[in-house]
């Protein structure tokens, strides 16, 4: 389906709280979205943001919102019957495995956007591995719908007070030793994203990440997601492990809402 470019007015149909931050929103819109691709979500007189499909069904959306600023806030005390606009979806989408051993890594929020990557791949006769990683347990998100989906669940926290005490690397270490891996995709903490890069690169193991800057038209205009000399939202978001790993700016830095490199 070709993106839209101006926001169309949707419903809120349905909310979900997946973890202390983060809510899930079905509206009454289907975009077209493939997993990886994103969709600019508009709060009139707020604020518009970008954010991850969590799942497209044909009928309704799904994006997962976590409240970390002023317009998340709001957006996630938003209630059933309340509207937004939505416009997109953009960028280029994950490639879809067919017949692969496929190792799914998320970190934080990137968990939403891999649920709709492995459902896509799992049709394409791929096996699902997940492995899901937060700071703490009351972070975690996706296990149980992940473990409804019939994916391989795994997972970690920083602090041990759920799954495996550390980082979501060293699970994958170990699967790449065992040789059970044909294909890894991550999404999540761009630092986190770099290491697994950096772990794939190491095994000769294909490696695709989704890569997050702040995207303000959505489709190359505004220039304002510039990583290098690639602008994500254009030749993006989902770069293999070994282009992104070429960027001088991934895993270095990011721009912020003015467009000014930091440091990450």
């Amino acid at each position: 389906m070709n993106p839209t470019y101006s926001p169309q007015a949707t419903t809120i149909l349905a909310t979900e709280q997946l973890n202390k931050n983060t809510t899930l929103f079905t509206l009454d819109v289907a975009t077209g979205a493939r997993p990886g691709q994103f969709v600019n979500l508009w709060l009139p007189a707020v604020d518009e943001k970008p954010f991850s499909v969590a799942f497209d069904d044909g009928k309704t959306t799904q994006l997962a919102i976590a409240a970390v600023g002023p317009c998340t806030r709001q957006i996630c005390a938003l209630q059933v019957g309340d509207r937004v606009g939505i416009r997109g979806p953009y960028g280029n989408g994950f490639t879809i495995a067919s017949k692969k051993k496929v190792v799914l890594i998320g970190g934080g929020f990137g968990s939403a956007p891999l649920h709709f990557l492995g459902t896509e791949a799992q049709k394409q006769g791929s096996e699902i591995t997940i492995i899901i990683g937060a700071r703490t347990k009351n972070l975690l998100m996706y296990l149980d719908i992940c473990e409804a989906s019939d994916f391989r669940t795994l997972h970690t926290t920083d602090d041990g007070t759920s799954g495996e005490a550390g980082r979501v690397t060293q699970l994958l270490e170990r699967l790449l030793q065992n040789g059970e891996v044909d294909f890894v995709q991550t999404c999540g903490p761009e630092k986190m994203m770099e290491a697994v890069a950096k772990l794939c690169q190491k095994f000769k193991m294909p490696c695709e990440l989704s890569i997050e800057r702040y995207m303000k038209c959505g489709f190359g205009v505004c220039g304002q997601c510039a990583c290098d000399d690639k602008i994500v939202c254009r030749d993006g978001c989902i770069f293999s492990g070994e282009a992104a790993l070429a960027l001088e700016d991934f895993g270095n830095f990011h721009r912020d809402k003015e467009g000014r490199k930091v440091m990450y």
